[in-house]
């Protein structure tokens, strides 16, 4: 089983009641930095975990804080997961936002541009719609790095 395996797995018997904060625990496993996570569910949802967004054009629906796209279910589903089980438990929930965005930085790199991906895919013609939701997160993540005194810079390591 690969490292993103393994890590889903973690999560899934990692009782989130003993959890101070699911952004650190999950950022920490997967080396993204918690407010980075957090900014994108601040974007998809409010942090708000019982989220469900059936307005894609395409005819997806997006689910729980970290708005995890329906696209990902059948690759979730060896793990246990399912999308009533990201809706019901925060951790999971921003464990597969992490797995998901984790994904595109392996592939295309740590950036802004991938961070815009987590929505839109790497899909060239949607690559306006990409920068503005990267935008809008970096927005949100500097407002939370001002708020909590941290790095502005969620890439720095």
């Amino acid at each position: 089983m690969n490292f993103l395996g393994r890590t889903l797995l973690f999560m899934l018997f990692v009782s989130p009641m003993a959890q101070a904060d699911n952004f650190d625990k999950v950022g920490e496993r997967f080396h993204i930095q918690p407010l980075l996570l957090k900014a994108i569910a601040r974007k998809e949802s409010h942090l708000y975990n019982h989220a469900v967004n059936h307005t894609n054009s395409d005819r997806t629906e997006d689910v729980c804080m970290m708005g995890i796209n329906s696209s990902h279910y059948k690759r979730l589903e060896p793990f246990g997961i399912s999308r009533q089980r990201m809706i019901d438990d925060p951790m999971i929930c921003v464990a597969v936002g992490a797995w998901v965005l984790n994904g595109f930085f392996e592939h295309y790199g740590r950036s802004w541009d991938s961070v815009g991906m987590y929505n839109t895919g790497p899909n060239p013609k949607l690559k306006g719609i990409r920068k503005n939701y990267a935008a809008s997160v970096r927005r949100i993540y500097q407002q939370l790095a001002k708020e909590s005194g941290q790095k502005p810079d969620p890439f720095a390591r």
